[in-house]
């Protein structure tokens, strides 16, 4: 399968709201805000490359293929959840109408079709060209400052905070060393940072194990 951007090329976004930063810091005034962005835009980045799939509202293209030795129970499209099917191409058809693409039996939240109950049970050999609207929308702010939650599950807006929290404190301190000490036996450090984690902080990373690539649908 290939997953294709219809959509122009989306810029970095934070994917946490510089209000909850701030308020995690402790900081009242607007000096860092120019940092604290810097530090969400960075930290957001770690998360989007640790999950390994787009995850951001855009159009998709999917081109699939079905071997001609194998017949599937379901189309699963590359990005999810799945907001709108716009154009859907079966093999050697025509473009399905509006009205089979709404017939279509769609899993929006996994981004898994089944084929309509009107139809075959199964998916034939072919391939299958699907355009469709997908992904999750980030925190962002009206014209008027007001902010608007967005789409994204909250463990990610988490996982970015304790990343940016993370960058925040390193400029004093590495805020990844733990340490411990006992009676009679010195005293021992360790980095909370575990590898595989791609540089998150080991708990930011276990909020993110669902919805990494290859995670459950």
């Amino acid at each position: 399968m290939r997953t294709i951007s219809v959509s122009a090329p989306a810029q970095p976004v934070a994917l946490a709201l510089r209000e909850s930063l701030k308020a995690d810091l402790g900081i009242t005034d607007d000096s860092q805000d120019s940092r604290l962005d810097d530090l969400l835009l960075d930290a957001s980045g770690l998360v989007l490359d640790y999950i390994g799939r787009p995850i951001l509202d855009s159009t998709w293209r999917d081109v699939i293929k079905i071997r001609g030795d194998e017949q599937r129970l379901s189309l699963m499209l590359g990005v999810y959840p799945v907001t709108k099917i716009m154009a859907f191409v079966p093999q050697g058809g025509a473009p399905l109408t509006p009205e089979q693409i709404a017939d279509l039996d769609l899993m929006a939240d996994s981004g898994i079709i089944y084929p309509p109950a009107s139809g075959p049970a199964i998916w034939s050999p072919g391939q299958y060209v699907v355009t469709y609207q997908a992904g999750y929308t980030a925190p962002s702010r009206d014209k008027d400052g007001t902010p608007q939650p967005g789409t994204l599950p909250r463990a990610i807006s988490a996982a970015v905070l304790v990343a940016a929290k993370a960058s925040w404190h390193a400029a004093d301190r590495d805020p990844l060393l733990r340490s411990e000490s006992e009676q009679g036996t010195g005293s021992s450090s360790w980095s909370a940072t575990a590898a595989g984690s791609g540089g998150l902080p080991q708990s930011a990373a276990d909020m993110l194990a669902s919805y990494r690539s290859g995670g459950l649908r």
